[in-house]
């Protein structure tokens, strides 16, 4: 799980939301659920993916049944979930397009679908 989340860092640290929903469905995954009350204490939502990645990556003994159990809690992999990650391609472009794009946006225009 280590290398895992050593190897997607960027990504996970990118796409986690970590909600007040996330933290109570973490409520039930073992070794992680008694460190969600210090994780929730950061202040910044990149302090909070930090310290749950940190977290993730120290669990011993039965590290599948813990990811198991981390992925179902995400619920970002199931067909009834509506997030999707951005790629890291399209993130970058995102970013990098953002001044061009803030040119053509009219915010009294923009609706967001829920």
């Amino acid at each position: 799980m280590k290398r895992i989340i050593s190897n997607y860092y960027c990504t996970l640290l990118r796409c986690l939301d970590p909600s007040i929903e996330l933290f109570g469905r973490l409520r039930s995954v073992e070794f992680v659920k008694d460190r969600v009350s210090s994780i929730k204490q950061n202040a910044t939502i990149d302090d909070k993916n930090d310290a749950l990645l940190k977290a993730l990556s120290e669990v011993p003994g039965d590290q599948e049944r813990v990811m198991n159990d981390f992925i179902a809690a995400l619920n970002i992999f199931r067909a009834e979930s509506y997030k999707v990650c951005m790629s890291d391609v399209h993130c970058i472009m995102l970013i990098k397009k953002t001044d061009e794009l803030c040119k053509f946006l009219d915010p009294e225009m923009v609706y967001w679908i829920n």
